[in-house]
């Protein structure tokens, strides 16, 4: 006798809601807590516009065996504005495993997005789960570990500090837009949305502000929650006295006998908030240095795992290029090239043409004979947009017979490190 099918709709009622909650809490909380996990999901089950698509779950005979959930956020990419489908709490029943739930749920969101579409799918997943359903690493994770001391001795700032208040979420949005707005993978943020960061997601987390002598808010720090306070999970500041008054004002907090040594920064490779730090810090004891070129005030952590982390696939190639080519036809003219002609993309089975003239990009139906032609595989593909990876090294790995001015217009249209996923866009 056949096994009944498994379907997959939206979650309708508080009880499956609460379910999606205590399953994820379960299997993702270092400390799972029931209670919490249960005023989550009735928090989420109160929130208007929710149910409707966010929330999803696996059933059979009406017997819900997992979930998921999927946020429809607009990804940032330059000029570009691409819809992004944000997977998270992909959760079974412990007593369902193994039975195809998994899959279901993964291949429900990919034609879901596909369906409102939505380009691009985004996680922060497991190890080697993920990988299987066509989604490769983007982004990697970078820390600072910065001496605390160095800190300490920085001179003073006019600049002064306090604790944000949801009345400063406008100014909270600003400088995220200003400092963070622009890299790859930063998420268009509504004045709503960032209210509600402030007032209920990171309720738990210390958010400082530096206000300029004249009260102007010139930047933000926020703080792990305790009883760890000595990482900064997210800072933007317009400048360096801003900075260094959040910087002595985040170190203050873990005064004491046990202060720490260090304290850790998530910061962008390329951002100025980490060159002023390069540039100013400077430990004030140097006497038990042997070797200075590999001593530090400012230690980088970059942390690397195959098929773990944050993930993104495609969904159809022409609604891709169609989002990003705003940003294509910026960076081609950034780049004051003046080659005209036609690239075309094979990505296993779909095909796109991309038409240069002088300075102006567009896509075209069909590729005409004297098109140059890339191929290589979807999820080297999402790499290289990503900047995850060069051109010339996707290149390397699938040899193909190209001209050389091929590699210089790819190189120009999708350049390397321009993705940056900041805390607060994590999800």
């Amino acid at each position: 006798m056949a096994s009944p099918s498994i379907i997959v709709r939206p979650l309708t009622t508080l009880e499956e809601v609460v379910q999606l909650f205590l399953w994820a809490d379960q299997a993702f909380s270092q400390q799972p807590d029931p209670v919490r996990a249960q005023n989550r999901g009735q928090t989420a089950f109160t929130k208007p516009n929710v149910l409707s698509r966010q929330l999803r779950g696996a059933f059979r005979d009406n017997k819900q065996l997992g979930s998921y959930a999927l946020y429809s956020w607009t990804l940032r990419m330059g000029a570009a504005r691409i819809p992004t489908a944000c997977i998270g709490m992909v959760v079974v029943d412990p007593e369902a495993r193994k039975q195809g739930i998994a899959s279901t749920l993964m291949h429900d969101a990919i034609q879901l997005a596909s369906e409102q579409g939505e380009s691009l799918l985004l996680l922060d997943g497991i190890p080697d789960f993920y990988y299987r359903y066509g989604y490769t690493d983007v982004f990697d994770v970078t820390r600072y570990d910065i001496n605390r001391a160095a800190i300490l001795a920085l001179a003073g700032s006019s600049h002064t500090v306090r604790p944000a208040t949801p009345e400063d979420a406008p100014a909270l949005r600003g400088l995220y837009e200003r400092r963070l707005g622009g890299y790859t993978a930063s998420f268009e943020r509504s004045q709503e949305k960032q209210e509600n960061l402030l007032s209920d997601r990171f309720r738990a987390n210390t958010v400082l502000l530096a206000l300029s002598p004249e009260q102007a808010v010139e930047g933000y720090l926020m703080v792990s929650q305790p009883p760890d306070l000595t990482q900064a999970l997210e800072l933007a500041a317009d400048n360096w006295p801003a900075q260094v008054a959040l910087m002595q004002a985040h170190v203050q907090l873990t005064n004491g006998p046990e202060a720490p040594a260090t304290h850790t920064y998530y910061l962008p490779p390329t951002s100025a908030e980490l060159y002023r730090i390069i540039d100013h810090l400077e430990v004030p004891d140097t006497s038990n240095w042997e070797n200075p070129a590999e001593e530090w005030g400012v230690r980088a952590s970059q942390f690397h795992h195959r098929h773990a982390g944050w993930l993104a696939r495609f969904t159809r190639l022409p609604l891709l290029f169609n989002a990003m080519l705003p940003e294509l036809e910026a960076r081609w003219q950034r780049s004051l090239a003046h080659w005209s002609g036609e690239l075309q993309f094979i990505i296993e089975n779909e095909r796109v043409t991309l038409a240069i003239n002088g300075a102006t990009l567009e896509l075209v139906e069909t590729a005409g004979p004297t098109a140059l032609t890339f191929q290589c595989s979807p999820q080297s593909f999402t790499q290289l947009i990503f900047g995850y990876r060069p051109a010339s090294w996707l290149l390397a790995q699938q040899p193909q017979t190209l001209p050389a001015e091929a590699l210089a217009i790819l190189t120009q249209l999708f350049p390397t490190e321009h993705t940056w996923i900041s805390f607060t866009d994590s999800f």
